[in-house]
């Protein structure tokens, strides 16, 4: 099982790589189970390219240190989308308030008519996440702007994904603070690419971190 989850992860490296380093840092010394590796192997590659971005004057800042001070947990979503076939992968990624990795999940939806309808999915998507963790106050953020805006406004949404939209708005209910908020893809590369492998492959994953 665990084999088959870094493949759809797109972290077969890690098959081939013998480090003795990295490897402790996977498993801090002690067996296991496949779950919680897979998720500390997420954790890893994110700190890694978060110590690149932040080395400032020489000094080196882990990414989930500056985590830390952030108020909502967040959630980001992106949607990979296949037009002959009228399919969408939803790809979410969870983070606590400390910044630790919650929650890793994809779905696959049928019937799909546009990309904008599949990233919509992907937001709705990660409201139905954020009830499922028991997340009072959370960050929904995504890299399509107009997806991104139609979910901030009040007013009542008339386009082609406005049923979407408005599934989106009623979930706020469930929820102390709901915010949508636009990134960058270089700042969604991770829920980018369990979108696209899940996608590929046809697969529907949800893994969960420690309480």
């Amino acid at each position: 099982m665990t084999v088959e989850v870094w493949h759809l992860l797109n972290f077969s490296w890690i098959m081939n790589n013998m480090s003795q380093t990295i490897w402790e840092w996977l498993i801090w010394r002690k067996l296991i189970p496949g779950r919680p590796l897979v998720l500390n192997i997420q954790r890893y590659v994110v700190e890694q390219k978060g110590l690149k971005a932040l080395k400032t004057n020489e000094i080196t800042y882990r990414s989930f240190s500056v985590q830390e001070l952030t108020q909502n947990a967040r959630i980001h979503f992106d949607a990979a989308y296949d037009s002959k076939t009228s399919r969408s992968a939803s790809g979410l990624v969870g983070w606590d308030t400390r910044g630790n990795l919650m929650a890793i999940k994809t779905v696959i939806h049928r019937n799909i008519p546009s990309p904008f309808a599949a990233e919509a999915h992907a937001c709705f998507e990660g409201t139905k996440l954020g009830i499922l963790l028991r997340i009072h106050s959370v960050k929904l953020m995504g890299d399509l702007k107009t997806v991104i805006k139609k979910c901030q406004e009040t007013s009542t949404d008339k386009s082609v994904i406005g049923v979407i939209i408005r599934d989106i708005q009623q979930k706020k209910s469930d929820f102390q603070e709901l915010i949508f908020q636009y990134i960058h893809r270089s700042k969604n590369l991770e829920a980018h690419r369990i979108s696209k492998n899940a996608l590929e492959k046809g697969k529907t994953v949800y893994l969960r971190g420690r309480n």
